[in-house]
């Protein structure tokens, strides 16, 4: 297995506790990262415990607390991110669910921000940044890889590298995405849908870069899994689009970035 990509926040919501819902209902989770961040920090709703070092083959965790929010045009936030520099080991954080994600036959969506800082590709095999979705000996990784035809776009691939799928928008150092994904959940591979940059108020795209090659199985934990520089925010769940795309009037406290700059 190919460790040049990672364990994805272009808005991957990566994933925090759905419990069993009757048909029709919504649960969101949420990481706002206002809490002093990574290790044992305990905030956002829907977790199993708190964020510990973690991750295949991640023997460190170098991240640091931030004061201030990533930003995306309209997009509601509360406060408080996360950032990594490039290293020369792969650095991990994971938290468990508070229940598991991957019952067949259910549809569950992931967003978070995801900003590339330093130098891109610098950092460990071609440093790569991003979340995880971590199954039963699978990970899904939404983010930024190490190599391949996408190595500086946002990318959907199994952890390490396999089945990359690209979503032709290039990560730009200082540039925040916003990346949603689209788990649904099946017998067989399941399928993610990948939309980068959505504008908040608009529909769910009617289109996205999609992935069928990986079976997940129960995903019990979300990830964060990096060797490039990087800052995450806003990682939300839900079992609806709208869950993990809130605007300025739309619950979880904070603020939102100015109306006027929607060309991300």
């Amino acid at each position: 297995m190919r460790f040049r990509s990672g364990y994805v926040l272009v808005l991957i919501a990566i994933a925090f506790g759905l419990k069993v819902q009757p048909a029709g209902a919504a649960q969101t989770a949420y990481e706002g990262f206002g809490p002093s961040f990574p290790i044992y920090a305990n905030g956002g709703t829907g977790f199993g415990g708190p964020w510990i070092q973690g991750g295949f083959n991640a023997f460190a965790s170098g991240y640091v607390p931030r004061e201030d929010s990533l930003c995306f045009a309209r997009l509601r936030t509360s406060g408080g991110s996360m950032s990594g520099g490039a290293f020369s080991a792969i650095n991990g954080a994971i938290r468990n669910l508070a229940g598991p994600l991957g019952q067949d036959n259910t549809t569950v969506y992931l967003s978070f921000l995801l900003e590339p800082q330093g130098t891109l590709n610098n950092g460990l095999f071609g440093g790569f940044f991003g979340l995880t979705l971590n199954g039963q000996g699978n990970d899904l990784f939404i983010g930024k890889p190490g190599g391949g035809p996408g190595a500086e776009e946002y990318v959907l691939e199994t952890r390490g590298g396999p089945g990359q799928v690209s979503s032709g928008t290039p990560a730009v150092v200082g540039r925040t995405a916003f990346l949603v994904v689209k788990a649904e959940f099946l017998p067989g591979n399941d399928v993610f849908t990948l939309y980068t940059n959505p504008h908040p108020r608009d529909p769910e795209p009617a289109d996205g870069v999609t992935k069928t090659d990986l079976n997940l199985g129960v995903v019990s934990r979300v990830g964060i899994y990096t060797t490039g520089a990087l800052a995450v925010d806003e990682i939300r769940i839900g079992t609806t689009y709208e869950d993990v795309v809130p605007t300025h009037h739309t619950h979880h406290g904070g603020h939102g970035c100015g109306d006027d700059d929607d060309d991300r």
